[in-house]
């Protein structure tokens, strides 16, 4: 598990753009509410298990609760509504389908503390390398905000919480994605974000930071730096994917 290696994806605008999530690297990713940040790196790192392109994840879903989590997890998997699945939930005939779901899934562990430390994620990478005999190759922290880092303003909070993450990616060499939110100006989600655009503007650290808006069913992937490859400070290039919210499925 080498620095530097990207992970798989299953869209190929950003294959073909080389932008690539890297393992011992931090990645930022940024959207407003609603807009799909979650769920197209649920869906990217997910799919992957379909073409044996496996990464072993660790996924702090600290916004997310668990049942919602799994929803949008049997959506990947099967290419169902989640309204449909959350009602063979609610009926309790999801038998048809959860072995599929936990088998798309088995690569993924998720935790669901809304407010960790950074204590709290070492022990967590800790369990995690008891548990598998290895750190995870991926984690993700959904999202930055809620990542506790002790009292002081908004500024510093995130920008230790970025410093910690990105500390971690080179101490364990696991790609690390923290999911982000944007400052007043884009929360509408359907524009583009520049770099000045970033909520507490933390943009030092990250090696990758790809904000996210949309139009209808097209999802707009923007390369706001890359370390690695080309990018767009002020978000002028877009890598439009196919987005429907309601199956998880992305496509590009």
């Amino acid at each position: 598990m080498g620095s530097g290696i990207p992970l798989y994806s299953p869209f190929d605008i950003l294959n073909k753009n080389e932008v690539f999530i890297r393992k011992g690297q931090l990645t930022l990713v940024t959207a407003a509410p609603g807009v799909g940040k979650s769920a197209v790196i649920q869906s990217m790192l997910q799919r992957g298990n379909e073409q044996g392109q496996v990464n072993r994840t660790l996924y702090h879903s600290a916004d997310t609760d668990e049942s919602t989590m799994w929803v949008r997890a049997a959506a990947i998997a099967t290419g169902f509504e989640t309204s449909d699945i959350e009602r063979d939930v609610r009926q309790g005939t999801i038998s048809g389908y959860e072995a599929e779901v936990r088998a798309s899934a088995s690569h993924m562990e998720f935790v669901y503390d809304t407010s960790p430390t950074g204590d709290d994620i070492l022990m967590e990478f800790e369990a995690y390398a008891t548990k598998y005999g290895a750190y995870p190759e991926v984690f993700v922290m959904d999202n930055l905000a809620n990542a506790y880092a002790g009292e002081g303003d908004e500024f510093q909070a995130l920008q230790g919480n970025c410093d910690f993450l990105h500390s971690l990616a080179r101490d364990t060499k696991a790609a690390i994605v923290t999911l982000h939110h944007t400052i007043g100006e884009y929360t509408n989600g359907d524009k583009p974000i520049p770099r000045a655009g970033i909520r507490g503007k933390i943009d030092k650290s990250p090696e990758l930071i790809l904000t996210l808006h949309r139009r209808l069913d097209q999802l707009y992937v923007c390369p706001i730096k890359n370390r690695t490859g080309r990018a767009d400070a002020r978000a002028e290039w877009h890598l439009p994917l196919y987005a429907d919210l309601s199956r998880m499925h992305f496509q590009g």
